[in-house]
């Protein structure tokens, strides 16, 4: 059978399910039940690490029946069914799953599968992905809103303002009048390094913990080249946990080209989806490479 011939059967066998349930008039008592369940019950697939943050912080997440690739870095999400990589999604998976809402990043794609999903009925809802504190605070209101959850979204709007209100008293208290200089790298894979420039998540978060960004020369994401670190000069090197492995844990890093050029620079790890997005829990990750500036140096074998 034909990826399309079994795509459209997925979606008649939606429609069937859907004229099947047409109203059939209620029990007294389940009129009342009715009456007290949430008005916006949808069945969401959320598609974006900061998108799918936002809805679990929301406290929304039971109400999740899939998410992206990227999002399975957020372990509250993780037993969740996959409906494939954010720009590579899959069309049948997300109707099998019944999904009524997609709420995705603009990353989502590709722009077939988003028009094949507002076709047979599914709420296709894309949103901005600009790594700034206020882009990150409008995602919070915005996904708040359709959920029917104003309050919980004010909330955390709140706390993330206290959260960086703290880092910015921290950052005015530091002795040393020099910002650390920070190199921020993931690994693709265990043999390429690639480096935060401009305009990315771990760049914004660099920026929010008082530090520098050691490159600052492009934007986006690129391979990491010796000359370039050579030429940073780091202090600190930031990485996602996941990718210590790939390159050998912080030894194995410290003998890459470039970083084993470079004396005296330190590691520090913050979660995945910290270093992908800016998230709800924005300021945690900034205290914690905050942290990460404060704590003693150690000797590496």
């Amino acid at each position: 059978m034909s990826r399309a011939s079994g795509l459209s059967l997925v979606f008649m066998a939606v429609a069937s399910l859907a004229h099947a349930a047409a109203p059939v008039p209620a029990k007294p008592q389940a009129a009342a039940a009715a009456a007290k369940a949430p008005v916006n019950a949808a069945k969401l697939v959320t598609v974006g690490p900061a998108i799918t943050e936002t809805v679990f912080a929301l406290g929304a997440g039971g109400q999740v029946v899939g998410v992206d690739d990227t999002s399975l870095a957020l372990e509250v999400a993780r037993k969740s069914p996959k409906v494939g990589y954010q720009r590579a999604l899959s069309s049948e998976a997300i109707v099998a799953l019944g999904t009524s809402q997609l709420l995705a990043s603009e990353e989502a794609g590709p722009p077939g599968v988003l028009e094949q999903l507002k076709t047979v009925g599914v709420d296709v809802v894309v949103l901005p992905n600009k790594h700034t504190v206020d882009a990150t605070r409008e995602r919070i209101r915005t996904l708040a809103q359709r959920l029917g959850k104003a309050e919980q979204g004010e909330a955390l709007v709140k706390q993330l303002d206290a959260d960086l209100r703290k880092a910015q008293e921290r950052t005015a208290a530091r002795k040393d009048a020099k910002p650390p200089r920070v190199l921020a790298l993931y690994a693709r894979g265990a043999n390429v390094l690639m480096v935060a420039g401009a305009g990315t998540a771990a760049g914004e978060l660099v920026t929010l913990s008082g530090g520098v960004n050691a490159i600052a020369g492009y934007a986006g994401h690129k391979p990491l080249t010796a000359e370039a670190v050579v030429e940073a000069a780091p202090d600190f090197i930031l990485m996602p946990a996941s990718s210590l492995e790939p390159v050998g844990g912080e030894e194995g890093l410290s003998r890459t080209p470039g970083l084993s050029q470079v004396r005296g620079w330190r590691l520090i790890t913050v979660d995945d989806v910290h270093f992908m997005g800016l998230g709800p829990h924005l300021g945690k990750a900034v205290s914690r490479l905050q942290d990460g500036y404060a704590a003693p140096a150690r000797g590496r074998k």
